[in-house]
Order: structure tokens, then C-alpha cells, then sequence
């Protein structure tokens, strides 16, 4: 059953986070959705401002057209009366894109009692990227030759890059950065 993901801001504010989300779903499109709220995009922009005040508008448009582009679907609206037992009030709007979105998974960096102190109550579960990304590839493990392929050439072209399994293991993904890592291994030993 293909499984609704509801992306926070956390996870679409990082490159590196992102990218490797919507390169996973590419190449698995039937195994999961990816689902988020117009206040999840405009978290994203209003970080990625504060972070390069004086980036160009441009930078910021094509990240919120990149997004768009990458979702199956996007909440215009949420209720604002939900049952809200997280830590974090800031991060009601996630747990009430996820209820409203029917998510199955919140795909989060936070804390999971940011989102929800009862998280056996809620009709979702809290799975941080790395787990996320290592369950995807678990399940399809025939789609990382390729993403890594291409990753590796797209990054090859660029001066001053970083490696692939560091920039996975700084965004915060280091089980899948050593899966990154064993992929890179296995293509380097094809002939």
C-alpha cells in the first residue's frame, strides 16, 4: 500500500535532505506520496531568507517551484481546533497537515515530542529522514545504483563539492550516508 508522507519544513529547507527525497520518490513512485501544507513551503522561504538575506529572489522562487514540482499534493487548508499535545506549538500546523492530510508518516528532523507527547494516539508515525531514507532503500534496494549514478555525475561537474556520503552524514543521515557509501563501493567494483 503506497504510504501518504507529510514533509515538513525541516527536511525541505535542507538541500541535501531534500534532494534525496524527491530522487527516492522519482524512482519509487509507487511506495509513497509526498504530501505538505502551503505553511510548511512558506517556513522553508522565511528560512532560507533569514539564513542568505541577501540571496536573490530567484533562489528562493526556484526552491518553492522545486517543491511544488515534487508533491503529490498540497493542503491549502488544515483545521485549527485539533487535539494538540506537542511540545513545540509552532509545529500544531504539522500535526494538523498530517490529521487533515491523512498522513500515514511525518517526515520530520524534530524532536517527535515537538509534534505530539501521545504518538500511539495519532494516525501517523514520526520518522526522522535517515530511518526514512533507509527504510526506502531497504524495500527497493535495486533503486540506489542509479540516484547515486546520477548524483555522482551531477556533483562531478561541480568544483568544491562535497562527497555524497558526507553530505548525507552532516544533513543528519548517517546510516544512510554508509548505505550511500556501500553503493558507491558496488559501482566502483562494476565493470
Amino acid at each position: 500500500m503506497t504510504q501518504r508522507v507529510f514533509v515538513d519544513a525541516n527536511v525541505l529547507f535542507s538541500k541535501t535532505l531534500m534532494d534525496w527525497l524527491f530522487l527516492l520518490h522519482l524512482n519509487n513512485p509507487t511506495m509513497f506520496q509526498l504530501h505538505s501544507t502551503e505553511d510548511v513551503f512558506a517556513e522553508v522561504i522565511a528560512n532560507m531568507r533569514k539564513k542568505y538575506p541577501t540571496a536573490p529572489g530567484r533562489r528562493t522562487a526556484r526552491r518553492a517551484q522545486l517543491i511544488r514540482d515534487n508533491m503529490d499534493e498540497v493542503l491549502g487548508d488544515f483545521p485549527s481546533d485539533l487535539h494538540f499535545t506537542g511540545a513545540d506549538p509552532h509545529d500544531y500546523h504539522v500535526h494538523a497537515g498530517a490529521v487533515h492530510g491523512r498522513a500515514d508518516v511525518v517526515l520530520t528532523c524534530n524532536a517527535p515530542q515537538d509534534i505530539t507527547m501521545e504518538p500511539d494516539a495519532e494516525p501517523y508515525d514520526i520518522v526522522h529522514p535517515d530511518d526514512f531514507f533507509v527504510l526506502v532503500a531497504d524495500s527497493h534496494p535495486a533503486c540506489l545504483i542509479p540516484i547515486v549514478r546520477e548524483q555522482v555525475s551531477y556533483w562531478g561537474a561541480r568544483a568544491n563539492h562535497v562527497q555524497l556520503d558526507e553530505a548525507l552524514a552532516s544533513a543528519g543521515c548517517p546510516q544512510f550516508a554508509r548505505r550511500v557509501r556501500w553503493t558507491l563501493s558496488q559501482i566502483a567494483r562494476m565493470p
